[in-house]
């Protein structure tokens, strides 16, 4: 049985909660095989997931400790809390955001609409909050450069997660990009109390085959989604086409060709 909100966080210090729950995201994405974390100055008195987190004494240092497989409850835990007490005025931020860059790729489209990575780009874009990653339906940002680099397209739902997406025609190269990227955006916002984490996954599309997948070193990110997605279904009333997403419209396991040609080198795509 679901406990309530108001039993699980503290919503009488909404600012405090929301940066405990960032806090301990970004912790297990960086930390995968941890189970427990520090007990900081100011926790005391304080409601933060009280029928997951268990106080346990180490050597003179209290640590929040936690099962492993009640990791994925406890994201859907903290998206329930998001869903209600993220800023509104963030929202509004990342709508007026969105709408600036849909314009910007229109133009962006209309100049390249021969290149076969635009048309992919395009496609993912049109389908993101229906298909392929759904909850995450604001544009962020695309073809977004750092240094030498350019990224492909980011994404943000509505409690302040950012998905770095990598679009490809190929497999080479694509997951450690993936996570290249994921990892820039992770280091970039992590001062920004508005971004509360980022994920990172790809989509490739071979012919007439599609596939959206997160690398096996990005699996925590793919549960984070999913509990991300579990809460919009919740909110939403389980819209018709929710389930679609992991069958109908991706390629079935990795052929060990495809897996041949994947290059575990740090290739990123260079700006030309």
């Amino acid at each position: 049985m679901d406990i309530p909100i108001e039993q699980q966080f503290d919503i009488n210090d909404k600012e405090w909660t929301r940066n405990k729950c960032r806090r301990f995201l970004r912790f297990v994405q960086k930390d995968l095989t941890s189970s427990r974390i520090e007990k900081e100055p100011g926790d005391e008195n304080r409601l933060f997931l009280p029928k997951y987190f268990k106080l346990v004494v180490d050597k003179d240092r209290e640590f929040y400790k936690w099962k492993s497989k009640e990791l994925f409850n406890i994201f859907v835990a903290i998206f329930r809390f998001l869903h209600e007490y993220y800023p509104d005025i963030n929202r509004l931020e990342l709508h007026t955001n969105h709408s600036e860059k849909i314009n910007e790729w229109s133009e962006y489209l209309a100049d390249n609409s021969e290149n076969k990575e635009a048309q992919i780009q395009n496609k993912f874009i049109n389908e993101v909050n229906v298909k392929w990653l759904p909850g995450f339906e604001y544009l962020y940002d695309f073809e977004y450069k750092r240094g030498v680099h350019r990224g492909d397209l980011i994404f943000a739902d509505n409690h302040g997660i950012l998905a770095a997406v990598e679009t490809k025609t190929k497999w080479k190269n694509v997951k450690n990009q993936t996570i290249k990227y994921r990892n820039i955006l992770m280091e970039e916002t992590e001062n920004d109390p508005r971004i509360i984490t980022v994920i990172g996954c790809y989509f490739v599309e071979i012919k007439t085959k599609e596939r959206r997948g997160f690398p096996k070193k990005l699996k925590i990110d793919e549960k984070i989604w999913m509990a991300i997605k579990k809460v919009n279904d919740e909110f939403n009333k389980k819209s018709p086409n929710s389930n679609q997403l992991s069958t109908a419209h991706t390629m079935g396991s990795e052929t060990s060709r495809e897996l041949e040609e994947e290059q575990e080198t740090d290739d990123l795509d260079l700006e030309t």
